[in-house]
């Protein structure tokens, strides 16, 4: 068995926030790439959307690939890919352009993501590989802590197209770190045949299990509620509060430093309590954080500082969800730990970029759209974490 270290498993959570990276590090620039590259009010968050489109379809196809072709040469072509849609979006023009771009450099940041947790599927089981992702989510959490800062500065000294040559140079390192580094987690002999029916026939089997499945739609709509904000956060602290562009990054680093701070906890705990546990804590306190948001939002309390203490508990959450979910979501497929990562990554993109179009959609310049869209995505996940997952829970290793 590989001996996975602390250090690989940071470089794993490297490769895993891509994704966020990409998504992080932009978000201070929405209204001013709207501002330069025109178009409707909101249509800047449609290259949110196309993001969340491609990192989903992306993570359909990583997962069941690298099941049959090895974990490494499927993640080195998702980096190149990555690489090569960073440059498009330094270099777009118009906003259907960027638009377009993002959707490509999302099919390659894809890859990091399912790749690096069915590596460690792929090396641990049960309570130890819940252990081992809520410590890929705590490294890859420093992604979001970080990249706004950085972005917004970028975008004071340098324009919003610094921010895309900063993110081609992080998935640069991400390819030497990956070459160097990390090795094949599957053995040719546990790989699956790279055939059509293969594929269906293995998402078909993860489907039919229904404590899987509502592992993933929990976990992913959960994870929605935090896109939901990632849409309209940059548009309600800049726009309605009027917080410089500078700035933004300090109020969306404290919500992810409720993030680090439940990793930390959930690394320490689920050994003793198991993955179920701690996933029912998260979600419940999600719903109870969106509820005190909507009634925030609804009634003015507080002002900003009534919108910021809800969602410091409310993505806080996130780091009790991520982990567990998909840690119970993989258990039952050792065989598919690609598709089954794919699966999820693809309904928790999927969802995320239906959020964003419903953000850009119904934004009106206040808080309450996206209070209203987190509550109702929060009780639905703990609709199907209680009918799917907790009614149908197995003993845990």
């Amino acid at each position: 068995m590989i001996n996975f270290s602390s250090g690989l498993i940071c470089l794993l959570g490297a490769l895993a926030a891509l994704g966020a990276a990409a998504i992080d590090m932009y978000l201070p620039s929405l209204p001013s790439i709207e501002s330069e590259l025109g178009g409707v009010s909101g249509s800047a968050q449609f290259t949110l959307s196309s993001f969340f489109i491609g990192l989903g379809l992306g993570q359909l196809c990583y997962g069941p690939l690298s099941d049959s072709l090895g974990r490494r040469k499927v993640l080195v072509v998702g980096l190149l890919i990555y690489c090569l849609g960073s440059l498009f979006c330094f270099f777009a023009g118009t906003m259907m352009e960027l638009i377009a771009a993002r959707f490509f450099q999302a099919l390659g940041a894809a890859a990091g993501g399912v790749i690096a947790r069915a590596m460690v599927r792929d090396v641990f089981n049960g309570k130890k590989a819940a252990q081992a992702q809520s410590f890929i989510n705590l490294a890859f959490s420093f992604t979001p802590l970080m990249a706004p800062l950085f972005g917004g500065y970028l975008l004071i000294f340098f324009g919003w197209r610094s921010i895309f040559i900063a993110l081609l140079l992080f998935g640069i390192i991400c390819l030497f770190i990956l070459i160097l580094k990390i090795p094949e987690t599957l053995p040719k002999e546990k790989r699956n045949t790279l055939r059509l029916v293969s594929i269906v026939l293995g998402y078909r089997t993860i489907l039919r299990n229904s404590r899987s499945i509502g592992s993933i739609l929990s976990g992913a709509l959960a994870f929605s509620c935090m896109f939901t904000y990632f849409a309209a956060s940059p548009f309600i602290y800049i726009d309605l509060f009027k917080i410089p562009d500078q700035y933004y990054g300090f109020l969306f680093g404290l919500n992810v430093l409720g993030i680090i701070g439940t990793n930390l906890i959930n690394a320490r705990t689920v050994i003793k309590y198991g993955p179920l546990v701690m996933l029912r804590i998260g979600v419940n306190m999600m719903c109870m954080g969106s509820v005190v948001l909507v009634g925030a939002s609804f009634f003015d309390v507080l002002g900003i500082i009534g919108i910021i203490i809800p969602l410091f508990f409310i993505i806080g959450s996130i780091g009790f969800i991520g982990a567990n979910a998909i840690s119970i979501a993989l258990e039952p497929f050792s065989e598919l730990a690609g598709t089954t990562a794919s699966l999820f990554g693809f309904t928790q993109m999927t969802l995320g970029a239906f959020c964003g179009f419903l953000i850009g959609f119904f934004y009106d310049g206040t808080a309450v759209p996206m209070a209203v869209i987190i509550m109702i995505l929060a009780f639905t996940s703990l609709v199907f974490l209680t009918v799917l997952v907790a009614n149908n829970s197995e003993t845990e290793d």
